[in-house]
């Protein structure tokens, strides 16, 4: 078994034990399905350099573990915009779907980037408690992390990620790659509710940057709302060790085991 959460072979993706997610026996994790998107839509060719600034994924049925691939669609081609339709597929079965926006690159024009009070930068990762998964087994994804959280009395959660083995094997870890893991994984019902009676599944995600992710370590500040309706909403601010570099919006759906 590759210590790699996904082994390569030919265009599809084998996922490893460590691509589970905590909630169901054999489906994998949200956090995985998000770095796989991410992944296939940095591999579709451009006519320009071009970046990513939006990826919306829909989730709405289990995926299992099995052969997995993803096939793209350019639906709009130009040397400016890219948009992009994807399909996750797995044992030749669709089972997710996303969208992406890439626009060009042009390093000679920028617009004003003010510093708000909610951009401000999480403390170093050392100055939080790492996690330590009472409810995930240790082979589930979010053990791939080196993970640190901390919550304030207000309900604000702070923390860094940084993923300790390759996500696929053969291939370096690109940070374009892991802030969607990272976006999925951010605070959500499972860590406000009792885990052995709720269950918190986020049917979707957005994800919209202003500028690329740098490094390893990639931050979050974040906070759950809901009217306890059966549904809520998970709403970060995503960082590298630069600063502020976009948001990620996720959609709960909160019910009994």
């Amino acid at each position: 078994m590759s210590d790699a959460v996904f082994v390569p072979q030919g265009d599809l993706l084998i996922p490893q034990s460590s691509a589970i997610g905590p909630w169901f026996p054999g489906v994998q994790h949200g956090g995985a399905i998000a770095g796989v998107f991410a992944r296939a839509i940095e591999r579709v060719p451009s006519a320009v350099p071009m970046t990513t600034t939006r990826l919306s994924i829909d989730m709405s049925r289990r995926v299992p573990m099995g052969a997995t691939r993803v096939d793209t669609e350019v639906v709009r081609d130009g040397k400016r915009i890219q948009a992009i339709e994807a399909r996750y597929v797995v044992d030749d079965e669709i089972v997710g779907r996303a969208t992406a926006m890439r626009v060009r690159i042009a390093e000679d024009l920028s617009v004003p980037n003010p510093v708000l009070p909610e951009d401000q930068i999480p403390s170093d990762p050392d100055t939080h408690p790492a996690i330590t998964w009472t409810f995930a087994g240790p082979l589930d994804f979010a053990a791939s992390f080196d993970f640190r959280r901390s919550e304030d009395d207000d309900g604000r959660v702070a923390g860094w990620m940084k993923m300790e083995k390759p996500f696929v094997e053969g291939e370096s870890n690109d940070p374009r790659v892991l802030i969607a893991a990272v976006a999925d994984m951010i605070p959500s019902g499972g860590s406000v509710l009792d885990y052995e009676r709720m269950i918190s599944i986020n049917a979707d995600l957005v994800i919209s940057l202003h500028r690329p992710p740098e490094g390893e370590w990639l931050g979050f500040t974040a906070a759950v709302r809901g009217e306890g309706n059966g549904y809520g909403q998970a709403d970060a601010t995503l960082f590298d060790h630069r600063g502020r570099i976009g948001r990620a919006l996720k959609s709960l759906l909160i019910d009994t085991r």
